[in-house]
């Protein structure tokens, strides 16, 4: 087998596993240009995310880090999904991928509601970078919300600093978000309410959340090193007054020891 196919197949087996929460941020990517030859590196990664879109809490859970590169451009991640940069500009990076969501588990759904589960989205997006030090990022993905027709696009900025063989970066990103999504996760129809007693909430389209990201790279030697990246949010709009909402601020994070073979 080669190693194009173990990394699908790895990827597919983990990416139901490390799917972010029902929010768009920090979908935007942060990937090199595509290496001269394949890249392959794993490694322990310890995740921290919401329990669910909303949610007061975070739950952390530890897994299999992969992060495999090849020439072609083709990538495999759980850090960023499986894909493919179809640009060989180190200025310039375009292409599509697939990333999956997670949605609201039957424990936390108030009785009488139904849940909602994982989504694979597609997602088709663009970074340029007009500076050396300055990234614009772009996202528009597909597939989220109840009946898979949830619409997010997704704009960003990210600054980064090298320091030697270390990389430290900040992001700044908005998203919008179509009627489908926002009342697929935060929304409360008529019969749901009527069933469970809580109130019924409808949510149009509109600027979804803000989000402001931290990332660091740390190379240890040769072989090892270790990135993390930690994401705050906060719901904008209505979608703070939902019923569903228990807190308008998100935050997640991650941190991965990686060995490059």
């Amino acid at each position: 087998m080669g190693r194009n196919a173990i990394l699908r197949s790895l990827l597919a087996s983990t990416l139901v596993f490390v799917a972010r929460p029902a929010l768009a941020w920090g979908s935007l990517l942060l990937i090199e240009p595509p290496p001269a030859s394949g890249t392959l590196a794993i490694g322990p990664s310890v995740w921290t995310l919401p329990k669910y879109p909303g949610a007061r809490g975070t739950t952390a859970t530890v897994l299999p880090g992969v992060d495999g590169y090849a020439a072609s451009g083709l990538f495999a991640s759980t850090d960023t999904g499986l894909g493919w940069n179809l640009s060989r500009r180190a200025d310039l990076q375009y292409g599509a991928r697939l990333w999956p969501q997670l949605g609201r588990s039957q424990a936390d759904t108030p009785p009488g509601l139904s849940r909602i589960g994982t989504r694979l989205q597609l997602e088709a997006f663009a970074n340029y970078a007009p500076l050396p030090a300055l990234l614009l990022q772009a996202g528009v993905l597909r597939g989220a919300g109840r009946h898979h027709d949830g619409t997010q696009v997704e704009l960003g900025a990210t600054s980064g600093l090298p320091v030697g063989q270390d990389l430290l970066a900040i992001g700044l990103a908005t998203t919008f978000a179509n009627r489908a999504y926002r009342q697929g996760y935060l929304g409360v129809s008529a019969a749901e309410s009527a069933a469970s007693g809580v109130p019924a909430w409808s949510i149009g389209s509109g600027w979804h959340d803000v989000s402001l990201t931290f990332s660091a790279e740390h190379r240890l030697t040769e072989a090892w090193r270790v990135s993390g990246q930690w994401v705050t949010a906060r719901l904008l709009g209505t979608a703070r007054g939902s019923p569903l909402t228990a807190s308008a601020r998100q935050s997640a994070a991650t941190l991965t020891l990686w060995r490059q073979l």
